[in-house]
Parts: C-alpha cells; sequence; structure tokens
C-alpha cells in the first residue's frame, strides 16, 4: 500500500504545483500542518480523510476503480493495442 500513497501524494501535489501552490499552501487548505503532509509523504502512512481532504484542496477527489485490465482498456479504446 504505500506505493499507492506515496503515487496519490505526488499527484496531489504536482496539480498544486500546477496551480502555482507551494506544499505549505495545500496542507493550509487542507487543515493540515505541513509537518503532517511532511511524515505522510516520508511514511507513506496518512489517514484517508486527511488524503481526501488534501485531494480536494487541488480540485481532485480520492475514487476507487475496478482492477480489472480488460474493461481498463475497453474504457480507454486500447482493446486491440500492441500489449
Amino acid at each position: 500500500m504505500p506505493e499507492e500513497i506515496t503515487s496519490l501524494l505526488e499527484q496531489i501535489i504536482a496539480e498544486g504545483k500546477k496551480q502555482g501552490l507551494e506544499q505549505q499552501e495545500i496542507a493550509a487548505r487542507a487543515g493540515i500542518s505541513p509537518e503532517t503532509l511532511s511524515r505522510a509523504k516520508k511514511a507513506s502512512d496518512i489517514q484517508f480523510s486527511t488524503l481526501s481532504r488534501l485531494a480536494n484542496a487541488v480540485g481532485f477527489r480520492v475514487t476507487l476503480v475496478p482492477d480489472r485490465p480488460v474493461l481498463e482498456k475497453i474504457l480507454t479504446g486500447d482493446v486491440f493495442g500492441g500489449d
């Protein structure tokens, strides 16, 4: 699970940067301290509610999608791709 958390946090921070936000500003918008965000990045451990607030701070939302490779290919139009 840590890789997924790390990936989500990286995406949130990257989106914040696109919007001209520093990590401290993202944390403030989410109602957490910059230290909490820093610890989450280092430990790859964060409460779901905090992750959700961070995502919301940059205009994202956390959702679940089915882990079905064939369905993913259908949805992306790559059913007959080179894979």
